[in-house]
């Protein structure tokens, strides 16, 4: 058995979703992408959305976007998985990611300034960042692990989460991508054919709230299509 078929549950001062309103590192500062980050009782689903990512258009579906659309899709982040606390140290284990996965372990100090801000700070790697717990995302709390289907329709496995009046979902893309630093970097290397492309980048993490006892509403997607969109939900 390992280590994380034994996690207890976070602290309950964990819990809820919180959005980030910087990141500091030696190099970058960024105060503008949309990052939010969904915790409950073990389980947790991140999206961060770039500014720049604003510049495409809509349209019905990933296939529909052009190549320099795919790309800036490509520099989103985000990521599923178990979370551990250990005193005042956190740890995200994704499962899911949808940036190429890396051995680098994701850790950091978390402080508490006050029960809805933390202030993050990276234990392995070097930089800090501030979170905001977001109102009415505190209890009920809920998990399940589902099914989603990709682009094409075939079905792969899926997370769901409630915190409050809001809901997240994750659901991996159907290949596992070869190790690079970054997507971007992993496009600019293996120079995929386009279905390649969007096999790649068809990874789904959405996060919205509830509207009525059987559904909820995307606000934010790394599947921008689907903004706005109503989905029935089955807690």
């Amino acid at each position: 058995m390992s280590d994380l078929d034994t996690v207890d549950h976070v602290p309950e001062n964990y819990m809820g979703v919180w959005q980030r309103q910087l990141l500091e590192t030696p190099t970058t500062k960024d105060d503008t992408s949309l990052v939010l980050w969904m915790q409950t009782q073990q389980y947790h689903i991140d999206i961060r959305i770039p500014s720049v990512r604003s510049a495409i258009r809509k349209v019905r579906a990933l296939a529909e976007y052009t190549q320099q659309e795919l790309l800036l899709l490509a520099g989103q982040q985000g990521f599923a998985g178990l979370t551990k606390v250990h005193a005042d140290i956190c740890q995200w284990h994704r499962q899911f990611d949808f940036q190429p996965l890396s051995d680098v372990r994701d850790i950091a100090k978390m402080v508490f300034s006050d029960s809805n801000t933390i202030t993050e700070t990276g234990t392995e790697a070097t930089y800090l960042e501030i979170w905001q717990r977001l109102e009415v995302s505190q209890g009920p709390y809920f998990f399940k692990c589902t099914t989603g289907k990709n682009r094409i329709g075939l079905r792969t496995p899926a997370y769901i989460m409630r915190a409050g009046n809001w809901v997240a979902y994750a659901r991996p893309r159907s290949l596992t991508l070869l190790k690079f630093t970054t997507l971007n970097d992993a496009i600019s290397s293996c120079k995929p054919q386009r279905e390649a492309l969007l096999d790649w980048l068809d990874m789904e993490i959405s996060f919205g709230e509830i509207v009525d006892d059987s559904h909820w509403i995307v606000k934010h997607s790394t599947l921008p299509f689907l903004e706005h969109t109503i989905v029935a939900f089955d807690f």
